[in-house]
């Protein structure tokens, strides 16, 4: 067999077997990949942009329901919940994103598309609004459900302290500290949904998810759409009369104030932070 003989049996070969690459997307690839996402995601036609951001608000309460729960449990020791109920509370993000449901504080990585001028002001508002709004009724979906569900009294009424404790917390932060809180927080949320990007399989978008999430819930930092369940839950109680059994109250006033801040911090930690520092980087400056 010549030499020519054995380079075609091989290259043959190779042909059939494929080498599989599990290297992770490098940086400049990740930009683009959020380039065109960030397109394909303001385009999308409305009442699908609207389902999957009902999956979004909804998987991300769920989470947060997990997260209260292991809090509230007798059987759980403060410590040993507050170092696992972190991590249980990114499980609903990392659903969401590995699905596709749609989430207000990670498409504010669209303003990389908005940037390259793929996309226009108008058309990212109009997404950002959709989803907003979609995020706050499927959360509004899993509390009114879970409230009516025989389950939201667990741990006798220790589950309604614990969701009353979380929002007076959140609540007591000044605006300046809230819009902080909400820059910070969605840093994370961002630079977590850009790893996972960088990810090629389930895996490695779960690995690199995990601990980005985790940490914006272990630190305290806030984004909108996870603290609607807490706050929506609270007011449910609220109208029960948890907050006169627990001396804990607040009002609407508070709540859209607190939202709205942190949905701006929010807006400002991804969007220009995390999607403007590397549209600049890697798609402005094109090294």
């Amino acid at each position: 067999m010549t030499d020519s003989d054995k380079y075609s049996n091989n290259h043959s070969t190779s042909s059939r077997y494929p080498v599989l690459n599990l290297d992770a997307y490098s940086p400049e690839e990740v930009a683009n990949q959020v380039v065109h996402v960030g397109v394909k995601k303001v385009r999308f036609p409305t009442v699908a942009t609207m389902m999957l951001g009902l999956l979004g608000g909804s998987f991300i309460s769920l989470g947060a329901l997990y997260h209260i729960i292991v809090l509230a449990s007798p059987s759980i020791d403060n410590s040993t919940a507050a170092i696992v109920s972190p991590f249980l509370y990114s499980m609903g993000y990392i659903i969401a994103f590995i699905t596709g449901a749609e989430i207000f504080t990670t498409n504010n990585l669209a303003v990389m598309s908005l940037a390259s001028g793929k996309i226009r002001l108008m058309e990212l508002v109009r997404n950002w609004s959709v989803v907003l709004i979609a995020n706050i009724l499927g959360a509004s979906g899993v509390v009114l459900l879970f409230f009516f569900s025989g389950q939201s009294y667990l741990f006798d009424g220790q589950l309604a302290k614990e969701t009353l404790v979380q929002s007076s917390e959140k609540l007591s932060f000044s605006v300046p500290q809230m819009f902080i809180q909400g820059l910070f927080g969605n840093m994370l949320i961002c630079a977590g949904a850009w790893l996972a990007m960088a990810g090629r399989s389930v895996t490695d978008k779960f690995i690199a998810l995990i601990f980005p999430l985790s940490a914006v819930t272990a630190i305290g930092f806030q984004h909108a759409t996870g603290n609607m369940f807490y706050f929506f839950l609270s007011f449910l109680f609220l109208q029960d009369g948890q907050g006169e059994v627990y001396e804990i109250t607040f009002t609407y006033f508070q709540v859209i104030t607190s939202l709205t801040v942190v949905a701006i911090g929010n807006i400002v930690g991804g969007g220009l932070f995390i999607a403007m520092s590397y549209y600049f980087v890697y798609v402005y400056c094109k090294w």
